[in-house]
């Protein structure tokens, strides 16, 4: 993607587009089949994120319903369905299990952080794995990082260059990707946190792709691992999304395991639409060489616009229907009915907004027609969501609801608002909060998974006078008091 962290390996979700019978829908951020999602059949990729300044734009490849089958699959069953509702704003705390008890939104508390606090490092129950990405890195200085709520970090992207030898520019806003990645992890480490480098992006598995091969492989895992004691990082989060070959992914993992025992190795997953995509038992088999196979479990993985969805929600933890047919709960069952253990699996959200257009005024609203999705990664950080100010500060309280199948927070506005972090129209606007973080928390630690990844904490570093109060770490914080407390 962009960078986009757009997820793991495309060889998964069998080319999938965004109509409810499958087939190959548009590459638009509505929906279809993207790079990172398409490619040879079986299911588990997904896409991650939006654009980056130096790509175009991934898409989910998520349909509502029916198609084609993708091949190889364990068909495995899974998760809650649910109509869900919605409760009005006010409060409210969150729940385990995919529910959320209702309320609005809540003040963030707690005072802010400018980097003194320390993580929990590897070893705990649930890891937070945060990407931080070079073309950000303004954003969000690393000197400011709050690594309270954090366990894991990735710098992004690490990429190849048509000789395989590996572009350590980082996409580094500052021009300066190897002096920061090495400075990334020397705090990350002081803070008691693992430092991980983000191996892929979009457009990036062609080159990949060649150095994993049999051919190649041996001499590609020397220059990965080799990378890693240079820059001084503990291992390697294997974002291989297009030209991908399954085998050769696994082969991969295997080979960085066997050079390296000690090496950290994490994957990003694709969210499981479960009316027609199954997932390939060979998952199962890479997850023996990870420590985590996090599933990218945030749009455009989780919502789409036309083609038999209906309006959805950024990083729904429940409430699957056919027409909303992907969530953290019916996703993670499907990994673990295929084998992949429960304590490895994580979940994933972004902070960032996304809203629909066309006179969408919640969730569970038919998409058909023009209605588009908008915003999302970049485009509306929630930084900018929250800013004083802003479209969410100035809503009434009304305006501000709780789904409490999905466990998320949207905004139902009584009228069109043209939003600069939409870019467009819009009356409904789904994102992240403090609320809906501790509830994915919960939902983690009672039902034994392994935790989180979020894209990016950058976007998610919030300004100064910040909307209901709310310090400029308070998701960071919401992120400690959900998973690691």
């Amino acid at each position: 993607m962009r960078i986009s962290r757009l997820i793991g390996v495309t060889v998964l979700l069998a080319a999938c587009s965004s109509s409810p019978t499958a087939g190959t829908g548009d590459a638009s951020t509505n929906g279809g089949s993207s790079a990172s999602m398409g490619g040879a059949s079986g299911t588990g990729g997904g896409a991650n994120g939006g654009t980056s300044p130096t790509g175009g734009t991934s898409s989910s490849g998520a349909q509502p319903g029916g198609g084609a089958s993708s091949s190889g699959g364990v068909s495995s069953t899974g998760g809650t369905s649910s109509t869900g509702g919605t409760s009005s704003s006010g409060g409210g705390s969150s729940s385990s299990g995919g529910t959320t008890s209702s309320g609005g939104t809540t003040s963030s508390g707690g005072a802010s952080s400018t980097g003194g606090t320390t993580g929990t490092g590897g070893s705990g129950a649930q890891w937070v794995l945060g990407y931080y990405v070079g073309y950000q890195i303004n954003d969000y200085p690393i000197a400011q990082i709050d690594w309270s709520g954090l366990t894991h970090v990735a710098f992004a992207p690490l990429t190849l260059k048509s000789d395989l030898s590996l572009d350590l520019s980082f996409d580094d806003s500052n021009g300066t990707g190897t002096d920061d990645a090495k400075a990334l992890a020397t705090a990350a480490h002081a803070h008691g946190a693992k430092a991980l480098l983000m191996l892929g992006g979009a457009g990036a598995g062609g080159n990949i792709a060649t150095a994993a091969s049999a051919a190649n492989r041996s001499a590609f895992v020397t220059t990965l691992v080799g990378t890693l004691a240079t820059l001084g990082y503990d291992g390697i989060d294997l974002d291989w999304e297009d030209s991908v070959d399954l085998d050769d992914l696994v082969a991969l993992a295997k080979a960085l395991r066997a050079s390296k025992p000690d090496i950290v190795l994490s994957y990003p997953g694709g969210a499981i639409n479960g009316n027609y995509q199954t997932v390939d038992p060979r998952f199962a088999t890479l997850a023996e060489s990870l420590d985590r196979f996090d599933v990218q479990t945030y749009y455009p993985s989780t919502a789409v616009a036309g083609q038999g969805w209906s309006s959805w929600f950024l990083s729904p933890l429940g409430g699957v229907t056919g027409s909303t047919p992907i969530a953290i709960d019916d996703t993670l069952q499907r990994y673990v009915t295929a084998g992949v253990p429960k304590a490895k699996l994580g979940m994933g959200t972004a902070f960032y907004a996304i809203c629909y257009t066309g006179g969408i005024t919640g969730p569970r609203q038919p998409t058909d027609g023009s209605v588009r999705i908008v915003g999302g990664d970049n485009a509306y950080p929630l930084s900018a969501f929250f800013a004083s100010g802003s479209t969410f500060d100035t809503s009434a309280a009304g305006e501000r609801q709780r789904d409490t199948a999905a466990a998320e927070p949207y905004l139902s506005l009584a009228s069109a608002v043209d939003d600069g972090g939409c870019g467009a129209n819009t009356q409904y606007i789904s994102y992240e909060d403090e609320t809906s973080i501790i509830a994915k928390g919960t939902f983690s630690k009672t039902n034994g998974y392994g935790g989180i990844i979020v894209w990016t904490i950058q976007e998610g570093w919030l300004k100064s006078g910040a909307s209901g109060g709310r310090a400029p770490n308070a998701l960071m914080e919401a992120l400690k008091t959900g998973f690691l407390d």
